[in-house]
């Protein structure tokens, strides 16, 4: 059976941060029965440029398992931090 994982993302999405969150999205990619993840994303306060490379990294391994990814309510600041780094689109956040 088919299910849609809610996954909250951290209020610092830097490069201190995010060895974590790493092995988390890995894990996430490897469920068997993930078919949609929806990234809630309201409470990002930093995003530097290593968090928004995890990100892009997890949305290429999503598309290559066929997870659907969407995001809940990005914060102004991690909606900045990608269009400066042109990965708005490439992340699916514009």
């Amino acid at each position: 059976m088919a299910s849609t994982v809610n996954f909250n993302l951290p209020e610092n999405l830097t490069i201190a941060h995010i060895h974590g969150l790493h092995e988390e999205f890995e894990a996430l990619v490897d469920k068997q029965d993930c078919d949609v993840v929806v990234l809630k994303a309201s409470s990002v306060q930093r995003a530097d440029t290593a968090g928004l490379q995890l990100l892009l990294a997890f949305m290429q391994a999503t598309r290559e398992r066929q997870i659907s990814v969407t995001w809940d309510h990005p914060s102004q600041t991690l909606c900045n931090a990608a269009k400066l780094l042109g990965v708005d689109v490439a992340i699916g956040i514009h």
